[in-house]
Formats: C-alpha cells, sequence, structure tokens
C-alpha cells in the first residue's frame, strides 16, 4: 500500500461510510432543537463528523480488536476494513492526524460549549478503544460511553450553534440512555466473536438476553417520560421497542441482527422525518 489513493482509500474503508450519516445527522438534529442557522461553520462540523471522526472512532476500534474482528463474519461483510498488526502504526498516525482538523472546526465556532463538547466527542473515542481505560471492555460504560459519543455530545455541539446544552430538555438525555441501549443489544449481536477473543462486552458479561432486554428498557422509558411531539420520533421508539423485545424473548443471532438493522435503519428515516417536521 504504497501510493497516496490506495492509503486514502484504505483510510475510507476504515471510517466505515455507511455509518458516516449518523453524527452529522445527530447534530443537525441539536441545530433543529435549538432552532440555530444552518451556516457554513455548522455545515463545516458536519463534514468533519463524517469522514474524520469516523476515522478516529472506528480505526482506534480496529487497532486493538482485530481478534474478534478477525472471528466476526458480520463484521467481515459489513466494514471490510483488515487492519491487521502491520497496518496499525500507518492508521493510529492517520487517527491522531485528523483530530486537530476536528478541534479546528470547534475552533471557528468561537463557542465554548461547542469547543468542549467536540474535545469530549475526540477524547471519548481514545478512551472506548484505547488501553488501558478501554471502557469498551467495562460494562455497563461501553454502552455508557456510546451514549455520550454517538449522541448526547454531537447534539450538544449542534444544540450549543443557538442554545445553552445545560439547559436542554430531558427527552434528549433519554435519547442518549436509547443509545446506550442499541449498543447494548450490538454486543450481543457480537456475541460469539467478543467472547471467542476473550473481550468482556456487556452482552458476554451478562448475556445476550439480558442485553437485548437492557435495549428495550431504555427504548420504553424514553417512551414513556420523554414526552416527545413528533410522530416520527415516537414512531420509531415504538419499532424499536418491538425489535428489541424480540430478541429479549429469541435471543438468536439471526433476531438480533435484525433488530440492529431496523434501528440503525430506523434511525435513518426518523431523524430525517423530524428534521422536515413530521
Amino acid at each position: 500500500m504504497n501510493s497516496i489513493t490506495s492509503q486514502l482509500l484504505f483510510l475510507i474503508q476504515v471510517s466505515r461510510p455507511i455509518v458516516w450519516p449518523v453524527l452529522p445527522l445527530v447534530y443537525a438534529l441539536g441545530l433543529h432543537a435549538a432552532r440555530a442557522e444552518l451556516n457554513s461553520v455548522a455545515i463545516a462540523q458536519m463534514v468533519l463528523l463524517t469522514f474524520p471522526m469516523n476515522l478516529i472512532g472506528c480505526g482506534l476500534n480496529d487497532i486493538y480488536d482485530y481478534e474478534s474482528d478477525r472471528l466476526s463474519s458480520r463484521r467481515r461483510k459489513i466494514w471490510a476494513a483488515d487492519v491487521t498488526p502491520e497496518m496499525r502504526p500507518f492508521v493510529l498516525e492517520a487517527c491522531v492526524g485528523v483530530m486537530p482538523l476536528v478541534g479546528l472546526g470547534a475552533c471557528l465556532t468561537r463557542n465554548r460549549d461547542n469547543f468542549m463538547a467536540t474535545v469530549s466527542l475526540v477524547a471519548m473515542a481514545w478512551l472506548y478503544s484505547v488501553p488501558p481505560y478501554r471502557l469498551k471492555e467495562r460494562p455497563p460504560l461501553d454502552s455508557l460511553a456510546n451514549g455520550l459519543g454517538y449522541f448526547l455530545l454531537p447534539l450538544m455541539m449542534g444544540y450549543s450553534m443557538n442554545g445553552n446544552p445545560r439547559e436542554m430538555p430531558i427527552r434528549y438525555y433519554l435519547l442518549a440512555v436509547c443509545v446506550a441501549g442499541v449498543h447494548a443489544i450490538a454486543t450481543a449481536a457480537d456475541y460469539d466473536a467478543d467472547r471467542a477473543a476473550g473481550h468482556r462486552t456487556l452482552a458476554t458479561t451478562f448475556g445476550r438476553r439480558s442485553a437485548a432486554a437492557l435495549a428495550c428498557a431504555a427504548f420504553i422509558a424514553s417512551w414513556s417520560l420523554g414526552n416527545f411531539n413528533s410522530g416520527a420520533v415516537r414512531a420509531y421508539l415504538v419499532t424499536c421497542m418491538v425489535g428489541t423485545a424480540a430478541a429479549a424473548v429469541v435471543p438468536r443471532q439471526r433476531v438480533i441482527a435484525s433488530a440492529c438493522v431496523i434501528i440503525f435503519a430506523g434511525f435513518m428515516i426518523a431523524a430525517a422525518f423530524h428534521i422536515a417536521g413530521f
């Protein structure tokens, strides 16, 4: 892998293009909630939340998860990135190299709350995957870290553009709990590979059924206590409740994987419809 083009393509593969829309969508939800303007700075931050931020999060994860990734047919099929031990130094350098770029986007906002949320997002990605902290193997901190990193912090980044993140309604924190639940059921989907590799996750510690039940409880709590006015959000929560409940009742790989697909695809649809006013 000597050419710049092949190196860039490899890093794009590592960054999981399929999940690039997630963080910008969450950021956009924060903008929408605070009724902030979609200006050039906000657009720049949303772009930085695609390849650069996902390279940091996914790249660091792949560096230290080679054994479980190698054993997981699901991960190979979806991600297809193979960060071998020989490639680890290159990927680590790339991850560290784009961190200042993500920080620069926060500096452009001239907003302290935005800067703190952005720095915390990068720090969370490091703490989640890299030893000695490696929150990924400290359940339930593994799931809670995902609730922060994949929802609450990018939401705060967007919300800070026209509001005070410390005054956000409770429903956004409940949605962050839902994202923690999403991670919980994802650990159930990766149960076999993680167990074979000796990784300690929420599912390998407490079992697949418990992980799916925890996800279901998170969606039920959010739906019950969140007081959501958006029909798209309410429909999404109900759909996720049904999917995770089915996985808890029948904790088989196919059922769990189907629930994960429903949750991921449903989020994209629900977020777009919510921003559009449905």
